[in-house]
């Protein structure tokens, strides 16, 4: 019967494996199982994970910390917001001005490193709007002013006298 090696923390959880998924730290630190074992660990119920305790696998009860859930909400978002934009296809971003791709660029950045930063960055303007919305900002203007360029995608531009 073929046997599977499960690597696990200096404190016993499963490397690699949800909800933790902490990386494999240490090549030396592991224990064999077989298949059906194996293929317990992939799965667990929910507020539980895999630990080795005296060399046996057990699933655990944990409690998730605040910082754990801020983290998956923000991996959630990324998901949701950032991928599909920077999933788009290459005739989409060929079709980007310079000023555009830079700026894409940072943001793809910021939302790579939100887990640290733990704040989300506002979408640059031009991801959402279009000539439509542009349109309805002038109607939105009534006395002739110009909008304000600097607000988000989500959110009509307020007017202002100064066109700034």
């Amino acid at each position: 019967m073929e046997k599977f090696k499960i690597h696990y923390t200096k404190d016993g959880w499963v490397c690699e494996r949800y909800p933790y998924d902490f990386p494999i730290e240490d090549e030396a630190r592991f224990i064999e199982v077989d298949e059906d074992q194996h293929r317990k660990t992939l799965e667990t119920n929910p507020h539980h994970a895999w630990r080795v305790v005296k060399g046996k696998l057990k699933e655990e009860r944990y409690e998730e910390t605040p910082e754990q859930e801020v983290l998956e909400e923000l991996r959630s978002l990324r998901e949701e917001i950032c991928f599909p934009i920077i999933n788009r296809g290459q005739l989409w971003h060929e079709r980007l001005t310079a000023e555009q791709k830079s700026e894409l660029v940072k943001w793809y950045d910021d939302w790579l490193n939100v887990t640290e930063t733990k704040t989300p960055p506002p979408n640059p303007r031009w991801f959402f709007y279009t000539q439509e919305d542009e349109v309805k900002e002038k109607e939105n203007c009534e006395d002739g002013t110009t909008t304000n360029q600097d607000t988000t995608a989500h959110e009509p531009p307020p007017c202002s006298a100064d066109g700034e």
